[in-house]
């Protein structure tokens, strides 16, 4: 029950945390980038050109899959997995399909919003997949 708990909490800071840490990259490495992103936290203007929305759209997928990766490896369990594509697809259906859908355009809250429990529950699947394969790599 606590390494599910952990899981939860771990795999919600990775994809928090990951999301902003990839912003964060893109932003030193491409100042224009760092322009927009500070007038979405500043004024929340979102006035992302498409390519840097796409970028923003890959991070919070890769967020994801990692913070699913996380909660399977710590809580050992899919349950927390699933508990975890719970919490984040519904803050993020809640923020894109409701709270945000007038400032942000449709095609990114739509594909925000729909990708974010498939995203950690593949983050999930991959560390399943990874810990029954170690499991059955015969000893030399």
């Amino acid at each position: 029950m606590v390494r599910g708990m952990l899981g939860v909490v771990a795999g919600w800071i990775v994809w928090f945390v990951g999301f902003l840490a990839l912003a964060i990259l893109l932003a030193a490495a491409w100042p224009e980038y760092r322009v927009h992103g500070q007038a979405w936290i500043n004024d929340h203007v979102f006035d992302f050109p498409t390519m840097m929305a796409v970028c923003n759209v890959l991070f919070w997928i890769l967020a994801e899959i990692a913070g699913g990766w996380v909660a399977m490896v710590i809580a050992r369990r899919r349950e927390a997995v699933w508990v975890l594509a719970a919490i984040v697809g519904g803050y993020l259906l809640y923020q894109h399909l409701y709270a945000e859908w007038a400032n942000i355009p449709a095609w990114y809250n739509l594909v925000v919003a729909l990708s974010a429990i498939p995203a950690v529950l593949l983050g999930g699947t991959l560390a399943g997949r990874n810990a029954r394969a170690a499991r059955h790599v015969p000893a030399t």
